[in-house]
């Protein structure tokens, strides 16, 4: 399989490109829909839908908490009972999911800085048609230029094409 994003060849579908690190979905698996729904682009678009499942996990389970406390506050005043024990365990699950989820957001932060922010890579960055300063293949010297690449001919029809291209790919710089 070839990897859509930067175009190296020969890995395995359901795992993350060796080159550019996007995964490379497998489209006759059951999970692809699944992947597809809950962003499984790559690294950084599975990193962000982490970081919005901790978060919302995060916020509803201290709403719970303090509607929960406020609840029972407003019970005790009323009638002077307070809330049954299986509540106070109910308090600490609550509170033990909202500690795990913010440490939860915590580490996605991290990992998303590392993964540098959600930057996505152009192509044409990866297959060095753009300089530093973002100017086209053909500001570049003629031997980073879109037209560095061979092009097909009869005698690449026996599959030589995709090696050829490989290769050619493999000797690009990578960022």
């Amino acid at each position: 399989m070839f990897c859509p994003n930067c175009g190296k060849g020969e890995q395995e579908p359901g795992s993350y490109c060796r080159s550019c690190g996007e995964f490379l979905t497998d489209l006759s698996a059951k999970s692809y829909l699944l992947n597809k729904l809950l962003g499984g682009g790559g690294p950084r678009t599975q990193v962000r839908a982490g970081l919005v499942i901790n978060a919302v996990t995060f916020l509803v389970s201290l709403f719970l908490l303090g509607f929960l406390n406020g609840h029972f506050d407003a019970q005790r005043e009323r009638t002077g009972e307070g809330p049954p024990w299986v509540i106070y365990m109910v308090y600490v699950f609550l509170g033990l999911v909202a500690t795990w989820q913010f440490l939860g957001i915590a580490v996605n932060l991290k990992l998303l800085k590392k993964l540098g922010g959600g930057k996505k890579v152009d192509a044409r960055d990866a297959l060095g048609e753009r300089d530093a300063a973002g100017r086209e293949g053909r500001d570049l010297p003629p031997g980073r230029a879109r037209g560095s690449l061979q092009g097909g001919g009869l005698e690449d029809a026996a599959g030589g094409a995709e090696q050829r291209t490989t290769k050619i790919l493999d000797k690009l710089p990578r960022r």
